[in-house]
């Protein structure tokens, strides 16, 4: 990351740097802070639209399930409808066998005839010849009765005798009709306990419902998977990204250390050259006045420049030494410097005189 600093020489210029670097940490804190609302938005949608899917599947089989049983419903509704009008009917058909039983009753009165008249009994005998032709009636007729009857058909049929065979002929016919309409009605019932009791065995309503939740739930432990696994590789990054910057920090505290370290070596250095040039200033103030001339270089007082001292006081601009032992020492062996050169350059000009 780049770091721009801009020097000032006067106190507004101090504000203005404290007020940039106020600014830039407060724009680096909330870029830190800051988060992409849409990648939760993303994030939300998808497991949104992954819960809706399964919804979608799990409430397709519940409502399949409830439409097929619907249907049944339906159907089964449809047959007890079917079975109502036959048993209905049915009682209709036995009701006018019943109104055709009282007509044959007032046609005998009609007729004036009674049941042990000659001609009653003749009917009697065309009746069973009738049922003799139906072959599951077992009925036969003897020899004097089949002579009889050809007699009778030879002679012709009396009007009674033709009322009344038209009657039974609708009576059968009725009752035929009742006995089907009564047996397509029980066989209706049979369909219909044949239906509940598979249902009861299938339980296709119940078995959907928990298919529906057993879709729901591994919906759900899918998603939560899923958002483990975003967390987990989001903790991953941010584990990533802490270690990076620990090692930075790391490097950062390490490269201060080796700048304290050279700090504190040239402040090491600095001092022995202070002490130095004490010692050479005190020796040389003790003792007699040279007799020869001061050379214009830089005065050198036992291998002590002064040059090399602030040359080690220039490379360690940041010291505190800098701004207050060091000031002092250097200043004070500066004046005890300037005052031997002073005394030397009094004690060539006595030795010209």
């Amino acid at each position: 990351m780049a770091i721009s600093i801009f020097a000032a020489n006067n106190q507004n210029g101090l504000n203005n740097l404290f007020a940039i670097n106020e600014n830039t940490a407060r724009n680096t804190q909330k870029s830190e802070k800051s988060i992409f609302a849409g990648n939760f938005n993303m994030q939300n949608n998808t497991i949104e639209i992954k819960r809706k899917l399964a919804q979608k599947r799990a409430m397709k089989i519940i409502t399949d399930t409830f439409a097929t049983d619907q249907k049944i419903d339906n159907n089964v509704d449809g047959l007890r409808a079917q079975q109502e009008q036959l048993k209905q009917e049915a009682l209709e058909d036995k009701n006018t066998v019943k109104e055709i039983q009282k007509q044959r009753e007032q046609l005998m009165k009609d007729y004036n005839v009674t049941e042990n008249s000659k001609e009653h009994k003749d009917l009697e005998l065309l009746r069973k010849e009738k049922d003799s032709k139906n072959l599951m009636s077992g009925i036969e007729l003897t020899d004097d009765e089949k002579e009889k009857l050809a007699s009778l058909h030879k002679n012709g049929l009396t009007n009674y005798q033709k009322d009344m065979l038209e009657l039974d002929d609708r009576e059968d016919l009725y009752r035929q009709r009742s006995s089907q309409k009564e047996s397509a009605s029980k066989a209706i019932s049979g369909a219909i306990s044949d239906i509940q009791i598979e249902r009861l065995k299938t339980h296709e309503m119940v078995d959907s419902s928990k298919q529906a939740d057993e879709i729901m739930e591994q919906a759900n432990k899918e998603l939560i998977g899923s958002l483990y696994d975003e967390a987990k590789d989001h903790i991953d990054e941010k584990m990533e990204e802490i270690q990076e910057k620990a090692e930075e920090k790391k490097d950062k505290e390490k490269e201060e250390e080796k700048k304290k370290a050279e700090q504190k070596k040239d402040q090491l250095e600095l001092e022995k050259q202070i002490e130095k040039a004490k010692q050479s200033a005190e020796q040389i103030a003790g003792s007699e006045p040279q007799k020869e001339t001061v050379p214009s270089s830089p005065v050198v007082v036992k291998d002590v420049d002064v040059s090399d001292v602030q040359d080690i006081v220039v490379k360690n601009p940041s010291s505190d030494l800098v701004e207050s032992k060091i000031d002092r020492e250097l200043a004070k062996i500066l004046d005890e410097l300037k005052l031997l050169t002073e005394d030397l350059k009094g004690s060539n000009v006595d030795m010209n005189v």
